[in-house]
């Protein structure tokens, strides 16, 4: 039976540095080109995935923004998109503010991706602005009031605080509109001490988007292997024929896991495919 691999992308596939091994680049392109069905499932937006992996030739959609999007690797052309219902973003944005917090607000204008922020209200917030900028990002538009954002389609809310305050926060959002949102709160990676909650469409989950993956492309009768290790993975990991986590996991991913593999910065995703499609396994 075939196999499709999904891996997550930081803490998981790259290195703590934000690059990916040449040897894991090299292999990943073989495999790939041997026909190897492999994609990545993030919390990044297609621009700062293509940012970091460059031209990989991934044949299969990535599912990008948790699973909001669904997209074409090679052109940034979005098959499926999972926008906030219009009629809750004011209210949901006023409860943000409300809580004390300024969000940053992605959003999808029919043809491009679109970041709006007022600016930083904290010092994680100025790091991940600083990383947009890294990494030349041109989603990011500096507005006085992310109001004037809301004629486009609302991707996600962006909130980065200490851990408590955003706990709270999603506590508070999962009461007021129930199962119509889903709240991710996770480590700011690259910055400890921070953390980011992440608040999407119930539909924009990474799992639903493997699941519109699978369907669309006729994978149903395909093994699925998925590779992570944060929160926003657990349910790719519940669905996985087999869930493999890094050694750097969240316990909570280990827990679950079939398999613990190797850190992030061994090459441990890309070894393990390797190893699995040659074996004919795959």
């Amino acid at each position: 039976m075939a196999t499709l691999y999904v891996t997550d992308f930081d803490g998981t596939l790259i290195r703590d540095d934000l690059s990916l091994s040449d040897w894991s680049r090299a292999r990943l392109v073989s495999l790939l080109e041997e026909g190897a069905p492999i994609t990545i499932a993030t919390a990044r937006s297609i621009v700062s995935l293509s940012a970091i992996l460059g031209d990989i030739p991934f044949r299969l959609p990535v599912v990008v923004f948790n699973g909001a999007f669904l997209t074409d690797y090679g052109t940034k052309t979005h098959l499926v998109v999972c926008s906030i219902d219009r009629d809750i973003v004011p209210a949901l944005h006023e409860m943000i503010v409300r809580a004390g917090s300024r969000p940053s607000l992605s959003v999808f204008d029919g043809s491009r991706d679109l970041l709006f922020s007022t600016g930083a209200a904290n010092a994680g917030q100025e790091a991940y602005l600083q990383e947009r900028l890294l990494f030349r990002d041109d989603r990011l538009r500096e507005v006085a009031a992310l109001e004037q954002a809301f004629v486009h389609q609302v991707m996600c809310f962006t909130v980065i605080d200490r851990e408590e305050t955003l706990a709270t926060l999603s506590a508070r959002i999962s009461e007021v509109f129930g199962d119509r949102l889903v709240c991710t709160l996770y480590a700011y990676r690259y910055f400890p001490g921070w953390f980011f909650l992440s608040v999407y469409d119930a539909k924009a989950t990474k799992d639903q988007g493997i699941r519109t993956l699978v369907e669309m492309y006729s994978l149903q009768e395909s093994d699925l292997v998925v590779f992570g290790d944060d929160v926003n993975d657990l349910g790719m990991f519940r669905i996985a024929t087999r869930a493999l986590a890094t050694a750097n996991a969240r316990p909570e991913l280990k827990r679950i896991a079939h398999e613990v593999i190797g850190t992030n910065g061994e090459d441990s995703v890309v070894r393990w495919i390797s190893g699995h499609f040659q074996s004919g396994r795959g």
